[in-house]
């Protein structure tokens, strides 16, 4: 045994020979002292990627592809044909009154529809758009307006500001200053006041 330390090997040399001596009285009876092959170093450890599983066939399904969302102008046309169709549906039995209180639209956009489309709704059995009682009504409002009118013509009123003060549209007063022959000049051009 080797040491690097003097004393240690000192230390071990009784044991060294007592079994230098074992291995001579060994020999000298006929023994044989075999030396094997040190065993193969171990192998270097090497990575080896398992392969990746087979990928599944791929098998193409059939979609049923979506149809496209209607454009906003064929939502509304389908909207305006099914309005319509209702319309006609009510025609026979409803007047335009009802058939607007019906469907939850204004009279004006039923008679609109009904104009554009030749639908007829039955006429009402009293009353209505047209009737004498509401022709006299409107008569006489239109009477006050035009009352109101010349008076705002005395004052210098321009047309504009006599629509506000009636709250009545330019068309309204241009029908009611006809119907009554009022003459109300127009506004001169950088002026306020009429030219009257």
């Amino acid at each position: 045994m080797i040491s690097i330390l003097q004393n240690e090997v000192e230390r071990l040399r009784p044991a060294s020979n007592e079994l230098a001596a074992q291995v001579a009285e060994f020999v000298a009876a006929g023994g044989e002292i075999e030396e094997i092959k040190p065993p193969p170093p171990p192998k270097p450890v090497v990575y080896v990627p398992q392969e990746p599983p087979a990928p599944k066939p791929f098998v193409r399904r059939r979609v049923e592809a979506a149809p496209l969302p209607l454009d906003r102008e064929d939502v509304r046309e389908q909207a305006r044909l099914k309005l319509v169709e209702h319309m006609r549906q009510l025609s026979a039995t409803h007047t335009q009154t009802e058939a607007a209180a019906a469907l939850g639209i204004s009279r004006r956009n039923v008679y609109k529809h009904a104009t554009m489309n030749d639908i007829t709704f039955k006429k009402p059995e009293r009353g209505g758009a047209n009737n004498n009682y509401r022709r006299d009504q409107m008569g006489e409002r239109d009477a006050k307006y035009a009352e109101r009118i010349r008076a705002f013509l005395e004052l210098g009123i321009t047309r504009r500001q006599c629509c506000g003060k009636l709250a009545i549209n330019n068309k309204a007063f241009e029908r009611i200053i006809a119907a009554h022959g009022i003459d109300y000049p127009k506004a001169r051009r950088g002026s306020t006041s009429c030219a009257a």
